[in-house]
């Protein structure tokens, strides 16, 4: 009987150090896990990202229009009557084809009175020449005359001489002498003749030639007047300036028109060149840096059918307009076809950016400090501040030029909460 219960008492001082023992472990686990809840609860939890690297195109749609490569409204230099249109809307014309043509008969008749002036005056030239030649000629006679005079004068001049010598010896006649001294007074009357009239020649050539030289002056003027009234009678005829279409026509056969110098405002017709035609867009100021000749554009036209058409930017305006903050750009597209017409309406879709291949983030994980940009990324399971630089940016995603190396984890959530020294419970975000 003491066996047994010894035996028993035995027993139940082994159970009850096996609770205890369970006990013990029981409260030992219970007081880990507090302590790996407390350290969990001390990390804030934020969603993170890996940059993505893709091709990055940037593209904007614009709305267009054609116009036509060159456009003119053709007005008349002249007032009159219309004579003759040989053209009418649609008419295909080429470059100096006569459209219109003015009837001025008045000046028709002022032409031909101008022509025969001119020839008045030429005839006049023509016979003052003459006048001169022969002019010439006379002092040419005269002042051979001279010469001939002055010869005869210095003979005589030594005949008298000798004569007065012989006549001092006794050795001629005093009449001798006598019929030298005449001759020789004779000789110098000649010559001062002969000089009298190589003056009056010259004086005669002299006059003739002023009268040539007045003569044909004039005639330049009347022929000014006749080059002016061809001119004015050309600009009665209204031609193309370059080879295209007739879009607009005002006039019709004997309509008067005045002269555009008159004040005339309506023009008479309007001609497009097309074989080109120019789409015309407007660039907001925030992406005219990115538009420049050359850029890429794509163009679709509803009105022919909605086909889209690969071009590129052929000039820009270079700036602003300050009224529109826009600055216009234009693309030529070629039309030898004929199917593109003027005027209509078009979806220009503009390429300002492309590359194969950009480091891209979220945009809601770019902190603004002042001017700067810095992002939050997580190391070692705490926030470290990154300053990044950035490229395109649509509100969505951002391009990340420099600042990352496209390995970090960058977090997503911008609540004060998480700051730099922060400790991160990262969770990966799905994208």
């Amino acid at each position: 009987m003491d066996i047994k219960i010894t035996g028993m008492c035995g027993w139940r001082v082994s159970a009850m150090g096996a609770l205890l023992l369970l006990l013990l472990h029981t409260l030992l686990g219970s007081a880990q896990a507090s302590g790996q809840q407390s350290n969990a609860s001390a990390r804030v939890r934020a969603e993170v990202v890996t940059p993505v690297h893709r091709p990055l195109l940037r593209t904007v749609s614009l709305p267009g229009s054609t116009r036509a490569d060159e456009l003119v409204d053709l007005y008349a230099k002249t007032s009159g009557f219309v004579g003759t249109i040989d053209v009418d809307i649609g008419s295909r014309v080429n470059k100096g084809d006569v459209l219109v043509k003015i009837d001025v008969p008045e000046m028709l008749d002022e032409l031909h009175q101008a022509k025969s002036l001119v020839q008045a005056k030429e005839a006049k030239v023509r016979a003052l020449q003459a006048q001169a030649a022969q002019a010439a000629q006379e002092v040419k006679t005269a002042s051979a005359d001279v010469q001939e005079y002055v010869a005869k004068h210095k003979l005589g001049q030594f005949n008298l001489k000798r004569k007065q010598e012989l006549r001092e010896g006794d050795a001629i006649p005093e009449q001798m002498l006598e019929e030298a001294q005449t001759a020789h007074t004779v000789a110098e009357a000649q010559m001062a003749k002969a000089r009298i009239r190589v003056a009056a020649a010259e004086a005669q050539q002299l006059a003739v030639e002023a009268d040539k030289e007045v003569a044909k002056a004039e005639t330049s003027v009347v022929r000014g007047n006749v080059a002016r009234l061809e001119t004015l009678m050309e600009y009665a005829k209204i031609r193309a300036p370059f080879d295209g279409i007739v879009t607009m026509r005002n006039v019709d056969h004997g309509a008067f028109v005045r002269s555009a110098a008159e004040g005339a405002t309506l023009s008479l017709l309007r001609v497009a060149k097309i074989d080109r035609v120019r789409i015309v867009m407007e660039i907001a100021e925030g992406d005219a840096a990115y538009v420049r000749p050359g850029t890429e554009v794509t163009v679709t036209i509803a009105a022919l059918g909605g086909q889209p058409i690969s071009a590129a930017i052929t000039r820009t305006a270079g700036a602003v307009n300050p009224l529109t903050r826009t600055m216009r750009a234009e693309a030529d597209l070629d039309n030898a076809d004929n199917l593109l017409t003027t005027g209509v309406y078009a979806i220009v879709v503009v390429t300002l950016e492309s590359k194969k291949e950009a480091m891209m983030i979220p945009s809601k994980a770019i902190r603004a400090t002042g001017e700067d940009k810095v992002v939050l990324v997580v190391n070692d399971g705490v926030a470290q501040s990154r300053p990044i630089s950035v490229g395109y940016n649509d509100g969505i995603w951002a391009e990340v030029l420099s600042g990352l190396d496209g390995n970090e984890a960058v977090i997503l959530g911008t609540s004060g909460a998480v700051t730099a020294g922060t400790a991160i419970a990262a969770v990966q975000a799905g994208l």
